[in-house]
Formats: structure tokens, C-alpha cells, sequence
């Protein structure tokens, strides 16, 4: 049990310092709701293709490759809002602050695929086209 509580805690600090660093974080029900109101954000998975294979959010596009690029190489529309995805949120939050960091309105999906996956949000399984 202090094992859990001591994990829980240490995802909170992690989530807290990025936070402190001027990531953004969007809550996987939040973005639920943002793709039901019309266009939604555009979404830049980070994952590996087999990460991406077993499921992603529709509409992903996934740049394991992202982590070194800006956004003009990601071909990201900078007038659009991004939400960068991990598996837990732990990968995500360097490429949503270096998008950040060029001027994009980019947030990080808080708990990554697996936030997601829990609080319900619509996957697909294959592999990126």
C-alpha cells in the first residue's frame, strides 16, 4: 500500500514540475470533450509505431521522431491548438514545451494513452498511414 501511495505521489510531483516549467496539461476528459465541441485540438503522438499500432486516439498523427523537430517539420498548423500524447505522460511533456517553446498553444495529455484509456476516450488499433 506505501508503494501505491508513494507512486501516486510521484506522479503528481511529475505532473506539478512540468506544470512549474509552463507545460500545459490537458485532462483526458477535458480533451473528450474538446473533440465533441467541432475540430479539437490536433494531436501529435510520440509513441513508437508498435505503441501506436495497439491503439491511439483517432486522428493522432504519430512522430516517434518528434522529440528533436520543430513544429514547421512536424507540419503543424500553428494557428491550432496541439495536445502531444505519450503512453503515461512521461515522454510527452519535453516535445509539448519545446512546441511551447516556438509559440504553439501546446499542452500535454495528462497520464498519456493511459489516462485516456481510463477515463474512457475512443481508440482505433493499426498501424499509421
Amino acid at each position: 500500500m506505501r508503494f501505491v501511495l508513494f507512486l501516486l505521489v510521484l506522479l503528481v510531483l511529475w505532473d506539478v514540475a512540468w506544470l512549474m516549467a509552463g507545460v500545459g496539461q490537458t485532462l483526458p476528459w477535458r480533451l473528450k470533450t474538446m473533440r465533441k465541441d467541432g475540430a479539437g485540438p490536433q494531436l501529435l503522438d510520440v509513441r513508437t509505431p508498435a505503441e501506436y499500432a495497439l491503439f491511439h486516439i483517432p486522428g493522432a498523427v504519430n512522430r516517434p521522431d518528434a522529440f528533436g523537430k520543430n513544429a514547421k517539420d512536424l507540419g503543424l498548423d500553428p494557428d491550432r491548438p496541439v495536445v502531444v500524447v505519450c503512453m503515461t505522460g512521461h515522454r510527452s511533456p519535453f516535445v509539448a514545451k519545446r512546441l511551447a517553446d516556438q509559440g504553439l498553444a501546446a499542452t500535454n495529455l495528462t497520464w498519456g494513452m493511459a489516462g485516456w484509456k481510463l477515463a474512457g476516450g475512443e481508440t482505433r488499433s493499426g498501424s499509421a498511414q
